[in-house]
């Protein structure tokens, strides 16, 4: 029989055994779950950092300040790189985190790297070379060396830990409202001219008209149209090609200035019915008489050489010495020796001024390249829509207006005169005022067809900012694309002037489209350039995103949903601004 000393001792030590087992087991059970746990947390922490990559690298795509597609994925690579690398994963900086160029990577211990590719949303999201423009959205797979804490001792290495995200932005239908009202070149650069038959030189004197009557003393009517006529804060009529509503020159100021065939009674030393004004070839007839009014003008002319003052310029050939050649070149009368000699330029220009064709349409390039802020606001325009279209799917819809919104692709302002409604032989003519309709098609997006339209807009008429608003609800609701994330882009230099159709009331009018807008979803940025500071408070008033009230708000606020307000004090921070709105349309891509 066994001593039952023995068995005791055995059992104690059995249990102790157990013990022991049981503690080592426990504690490899409590490092497993720990590891695994961390593990977890590293790979939730890895995956934060993926999708902020693939964020940053997405709103750099879409909103950088380059139409290059290589130059911007590049950015965009680099950028995502430089998000991911400010994070930190279990306690490890992802400062050396690396681009790597296979997929998938196995970094060191605590090593990191992340792989980017280009993916067209067109075709399933299939990866596409560096540099295709189908290349939309941005991907990013990021790889971290887990290094274990305790795993060492169960013999655990450097476990690679990964994490997947898209970024991009989504299908965009954009409406661009675009303000071409009368007051849309009124920091344009140009001189107002009395040209008049001095009969006792036998030429042509080209006067630059006088401002006013009083002081300061000689001050002359040159530089830009805002400077000359000191129009009230929503600007001038006045403008510097056709149609040039040349009568718009003594509205709403205190001035003497008038356009020689409006107003006044004809006299024996006054310009009123004479043909010397107007449109080509508005021939000078020998031997007129009389100065003329010092007030009066005859011709408004861009100044080409940009200056306040025209100082002379050569271009393309054609040679412009001095202001009277800017005048017949502007009428048409240099285009051929028979013209020159009858509108009697031939005998008043200086001997360099060759007559040939081409003279006007050189002119009329110059003059267009001078028109602000409207070829700013054109220019930035492009930027904006060449930088969506390189960089996300984007489709494009644009609304011009001023009295009211262009209605179709053809749709015009007028016919209205080209020179002066008081000028019946400077003839009348229509000007585009283009309405280009959103496509739900899958690639027409427009983007070359307002692209080349775009310049081809005029400055006209009043500001009608709630019919434009009104047309953009209706074209992102009847013809938007299924999914798509809508917005509307308001640019106007002024304030509603013109009401209709929702109100005659242009504020209300305004307001009311907004409305329409917040019913719909859409949200309505708005850029408001101001081109003197009185126009502030009223821009800011009607286009802020800060009060929502239908009734007395700003029409980024009413309609909600994310949209803003940009004030803009200078033409060059207009393609900034663009390109900040692009911003603002990035989301990730889910």
């Amino acid at each position: 029989m066994a001593d039952p000393r023995l068995r005791t001792e055995s059992g104690q030590a059995m249990i102790a055994l157990s013990l022991l087992i049981g503690f080592f087991v426990l504690l490899i059970v409590g490092l497993f779950s720990f590891e695994v746990n961390r593990a977890e947390v590293a790979r939730q922490q890895l995956r934060s950092a993926c999708e902020a990559a693939a964020l940053a690298g997405a709103a750099t795509l879409a909103s950088q300040d380059s139409t290059d597609t290589v130059a911007a994925q590049t950015q965009a690579l680099y950028t995502a790189l430089n998000s991911f690398q400010k994070n930190e994963v279990a306690g490890t900086s992802l400062a050396t985190g690396v681009i790597t160029y296979s997929n998938p990577d196995y970094p060191q211990a605590n090593g990191s790297s992340i792989y980017i590719e280009f993916l067209d949303p067109h075709n399933g999201n299939q990866p596409v070379s560096l540099g295709n423009p189908a290349g939309k959205v941005v991907r990013v797979t990021a790889a971290f060396g887990l290094e274990p804490a305790f795993g060492r001792i169960l013999g655990l290495g450097t476990t690679p830990i990964r994490a997947v995200s898209s970024g991009g932005v989504p299908n965009l239908d954009v409406v661009l409202c675009f303000d071409v009202s009368g007051s849309i070149d009124d920091q344009t650069p140009v001189t107002l001219v009395r040209r008049q038959w001095n009969s006792g030189t036998g030429k042509i004197n080209y006067n630059i008209t006088s401002t006013r009557s009083g002081s300061p003393a000689g001050a002359t009517a040159e530089g830009t149209i805002y400077n000359i006529i000191v129009p009230p804060p929503t600007g001038s009529g006045l403008n510097a090609l056709y149609p040039q509503q040349l009568s718009s020159a003594n509205s709403g100021n205190s001035y003497n200035l008038r356009f020689s065939e409006s107003g006044g009674t004809p006299s024996a030393t006054g310009l009123r019915g004479s043909p010397m004004a107007g449109s080509p070839p508005g021939n000078c007839p020998p031997g007129a008489a009389g100065t003329g009014n010092a007030y009066t003008f005859t011709d408004l002319v861009v100044n080409i050489d940009g200056n306040t003052h025209f100082a002379g310029m050569t271009s393309s050939g054609y040679s412009f010495p001095d202001l009277g050649t800017l005048v017949e070149a502007a009428r048409g009368n240099l285009e051929s020796a028979a013209v020159f000699t009858a509108s009697r330029a031939n005998v008043s220009l200086p001997a360099s001024v060759t007559p040939r064709s081409g003279y006007q349409a050189e002119y009329l390039r110059l003059a267009q390249a001078n028109i602000h802020p409207l070829g700013d606001a054109q220019a930035a325009s492009q930027v904006f829509l060449t930088i969506m279209n390189t960089n996300t799917d984007a489709h494009f819809c644009l609304v011009s207006f001023s009295t009211n919104a262009g209605t179709s692709a053809t749709s015009t302002y007028g016919p209205i005169s080209r020179i002066d409604s008081s000028y019946a032989a400077g003839g009348s003519a229509s000007y585009p005022q283009p309405m280009i309709a959103l496509n739900n098609g899958s690639t027409t997006t427009n983007y070359s067809t307002i692209y080349n339209v775009l310049p081809t807009t005029v400055a006209t008429g009043a500001t009608n900012i709630g019919d434009a608003v009104r047309t953009a609800v209706n074209q992102l609701t009847v013809n938007n694309r299924p999914g798509s994330k809508k917005a509307i882009v308001v640019f106007t230099d002024g304030q509603p002037t013109q009401g209709g159709p929702l109100n005659s009331d242009p504020w209300t009018n305004a307001r009311q489209a907004a409305v329409l807008a917040k019913n719909a979803g859409i949200p309505i940025y708005t850029i408001g350039l101001a081109q003197t500071p009185a126009i502030i408070p009223g821009e800011t008033s009607i286009l802020n995103d800060t009060n929502s009230n239908p009734t007395s708000g700003g029409i980024a606020a009413i309609a909600g949903n994310g949209g803003k307000f940009f004030l803009v004090t200078k033409a060059a921070d207009l393609r900034a601004t663009f390109e900040n709105i692009a911003r603002q349309l990035v989301q990730l891509v889910k």
